[in-house]
């Protein structure tokens, strides 16, 4: 794939999210404007460096940073009276707090791919007490069962998708 064509990709998914992170610091529309075209010009002028494969909104969020402090570094009506430790300690906060969302994304599309491997009943009751938030008494009066059988089968999925999403977890750290 060209190269112009892995940038336009990766910023395309990362431009809205790069573009509030930048709106956070600066509180101005018009500024944050001026900042993001200047970040994604740095960006795609430094693609060279950026290892594909790697967080693209972790490096897109460094050269924003440089940006934002250079920008407020020249206009200081745009600092908002916070010091340099609290930005410092807010774009870290960003980071932390992106970097879970990462692992909870991770998270959820091992759980995605653990509810595709249930059996078809077990999809059933899935959907029904998960998705449609139905009770399990209500379960019970829609398929004929027990209201102890539809609660262990709950109690099944939730221990089959836990030990399913824990293998998944593992096997992608190792």
């Amino acid at each position: 794939m060209p190269k112009i064509r892995q940038f336009e990709q990766l910023l395309e998914v990362d431009k809205s999210r790069l573009y509030a992170y930048i709106h956070a610091f600066v509180g101005d529309p018009s500024a944050a404007d001026d900042i993001f075209q200047e970040t994604c010009l740095t960006l795609w002028q430094e693609f060279d460096k950026f290892e594909l494969g790697t967080n693209f909104s972790k490096w897109a969020n460094v050269i924003a940073y440089y940006r934002i402090e250079n920008f407020r570094r020249s206009n200081k009506r745009y600092q908002l009276g916070l010091s340099e430790d609290f930005l410092n300690e807010f774009s870290h906060n960003i980071s932390v707090f992106e970097s879970n969302r990462d692992n909870w994304e991770q998270k959820w599309r091992h759980l995605e791919h653990c509810r595709s491997l249930l059996s078809a009943p077990l999809k059933e009751v899935y959907q029904s007490f998960y998705l449609e938030s139905l009770t399990a008494k209500q379960i019970a009066t829609n398929t004929g069962r027990s209201v102890h059988a539809i609660r262990k089968v709950i109690h099944k999925i939730r221990t089959q998708l836990l030990a399913c999403v824990n293998k998944k977890q593992q096997e992608a750290s190792s």
